[in-house]
């Protein structure tokens, strides 16, 4: 079972975003995990609304996201209660958010029976860093825990007698930065969604499609499965296919397979990640998948199936594959 619900900030894995918003200005990322950033400029009167979707967690949710703040001489939060994210269950309905102040405070927000607002020892400053870990837990309280650097400096706890729903909607009410008529710009990057795993001090490293490896089974163009395209793509018409590729990109210290994939009218209907090691292939278990749209599948390896160690950089597999199955 993967714990991953959400990884990457890519274009094709958010809404509202598109191409035109990637960076890959020096230090608006971290080089080791990606390649670029979300790049978003505005004015004291813009907000820049993305959001994105993923399946109920079984657990508490985990969201961990990385920003670089402009570098504004009129750096700023423009108004009070201001949204800065928010969570929202399959309903719609709003289950607890962060808020930020003129004062450049930001604090936790439960949204449930009624509002509870924490306290919070954070202000956020001008052109720095910050890694932001969030944790939500809904049931019959909805407790929201806001933490930076790995440390709480916000949270808030509200009754949950009207039943909200766990969120699967996250938005990121992205308001401006600047006081001023005049343009200031700021990043975001890094985004990972975990289902009952804590984010803190996690990260994770993206690497995409590099060459043909070992399989070259399916049909089509290798290029299609890390173009971030859904309209690209390679098809299988035999159950047992396998098409693997070599990986590029940044070193990580684990693995999670993410595939984008549509089950056809006929022919096989189940699909497996598969990691190729040591001259032997490790599938993960297989997953149903829809014929009626695109959707995403994650498949991940706690440890190096190979070993039964843990992953180290000099271990990583050598191919990634896919799988059909029936």
């Amino acid at each position: 079972m993967s714990h991953v619900l959400h990884l990457c900030h890519q274009p094709a894995d958010l809404g509202a975003v598109t191409s035109n918003h990637l960076s890959t200005d020096a230090g608006t990322f971290d080089p080791d995990l990606d390649v670029n950033s979300l790049r978003f400029e505005g004015n004291e009167d813009s907000r820049q609304p993305f959001y994105l979707d993923f399946d109920t967690p079984i657990g508490d949710l985990w969201f961990q996201f990385r920003t670089l703040t402009a570098d504004d001489a009129e750096f700023g939060i423009d108004s009070n209660d201001t949204p800065f994210v928010s969570f929202y269950d399959a309903n719609g309905a709003l289950v607890a958010r962060l808020r930020g102040h003129s004062d450049e405070t930001i604090e936790a927000v439960a949204e449930g029976d009624s509002q509870v607002v924490g306290t919070t020892t954070f202000t956020i400053g001008q052109g720095n860093t910050y890694w932001m870990d969030i944790k939500v837990a809904v049931g019959a309280d909805i407790t929201i825990e806001f933490y930076v650097g790995g440390v709480l400096v916000s949270s808030a706890t509200a009754a949950n007698t009207g039943g909200k729903g766990k969120p699967v909607h996250i938005k990121f009410d992205n308001p401006s930065q600047t006081w001023h008529s005049g343009t200031a710009s700021w990043h975001i990057a890094h985004l990972a969604v975990l289902d009952g795993v804590s984010t803190i001090g996690r990260r994770f490293a993206r690497r995409t499609p590099d060459t043909v490896g070992n399989y070259d089974q399916w049909a089509g163009s290798l290029a299609s499965l890390g173009d971030g395209s859904v309209l690209t793509r390679m098809t299988s018409d035999t159950a047992g296919q396998r098409q693997n590729a070599t990986l590029a990109g940044p070193t990580i210290a684990g693995v999670h397979l993410k595939a984008i994939a549509q089950a056809g009218t006929s022919g096989p209907g189940n699909l497996a990640g598969s990691l190729r090691l040591n001259a032997s292939d490790y599938d993960a278990a297989s997953v149903a998948l829809g014929s009626a749209m695109p959707e995403t599948a994650f498949f991940s390896w706690a440890q190096n199936p190979d070993t039964s160690a843990a992953w180290t950089d000099a271990d990583l597999p050598d191919e990634i594959g896919l799988l059909s199955a029936s």
